[in-house]
């Protein structure tokens, strides 16, 4: 096998492309880097094309997946290292990149089972928090991730990072128009939360129910495109002392648990 020593190489330049998001969103890919994630990408058969550096064959868990990826695609390169770090977008890669499909979702094919909550995104910014949001909303039984428009990428790098594979797990909408959202939740049934410290009851006395959908808003200016008068609850987590507020992600890891505590069977 020959090994691409030049980042200048076409297949190398056309994956750091990648890196954005019109060219994310113009060809339906984006980069996903790690053995975890790239073993999540194997499992959901979505994998494109793959770049690895010979350290991954060095342990039992790389060789197992170099083996799984042979079996399902022949786009596989080894490339140097220097190749490896133009490719990547962290500091110290994990000696291996794919080139991963994304999963297209509309509310128009979207068919939860209504036994787990949905996440709602109003404009939030920091792909950090997207992901790890995304990666409570798998561990915590949810069924879908919906992302209104001017909220982060969930194909960030950074988004694909913190969801540590979630993102293969969960189904995930983006450019949505509220209207749209309440209109479908209003079809299916399910009751609107949404995560506030104005005008709100805690949390533990919201009713919550299986078909819930949890709404997350802006994480300095709250909610931008989501009427909150449109909404049934606003939930507030008590805070102590002088503290202001929680970290979005933190706060959506309470409510989505919350949401899901009183079920006869949770996982």
């Amino acid at each position: 096998m020959d090994i691409i020593t030049s980042p200048q190489n076409q297949w190398v330049f056309e994956a750091r492309k990648l890196h954005q998001k019109k060219h994310r969103d113009a060809q339906g890919l984006f980069l996903a880097e790690g053995l975890r994630l790239v073993e999540e990408a194997v499992k959901k058969d979505r994998v494109e094309q793959v770049f690895f550096h010979e350290s991954i064959a060095s342990t039992e868990r790389g060789m197992a997946l170099l083996k799984s990826l042979s079996a399902k695609t022949q786009n596989i390169v080894q490339v140097s290292s220097r190749v490896l770090d133009a490719i990547a977008e962290t500091e110290t890669p994990q000696g291996i990149v794919a080139v991963v499909r994304q999963a297209p979702m509309t509310l128009e094919n979207f068919s939860p089972r209504g036994q787990g909550p949905l996440v709602v995104l109003d404009s939030l910014q920091d792909p950090g928090n997207l992901g790890t949001i995304l990666r409570t909303l798998w561990a915590a039984g949810g069924e879908g991730l919906l992302c209104l428009a001017g909220t982060a990428d969930p194909y960030n790098s950074k988004a694909v990072r913190a969801s540590m594979g979630a993102l293969f797990n969960i189904p995930i909408m983006t450019g949505l128009q509220w209207p749209e959202v309440r209109q479908w939740c209003l079809q299916k049934g399910y009751m609107t939360v949404a995560g506030s410290l104005c005008n709100a009851i805690d949390y533990r006395q919201v009713p919550w129910q299986d078909k819930t959908m949890l709404c997350i808003g802006n994480e300095g200016r709250g909610f931008l495109e989501i009427p909150e008068e449109e909404l049934q609850y606003k939930a507030k987590i008590p805070l102590a002392s002088e503290a202001e507020s929680l970290n979005a992600a933190v706060a959506a890891g309470i409510l989505l648990y919350e949401a899901v505590r009183n079920r006869p069977v949770m996982l």
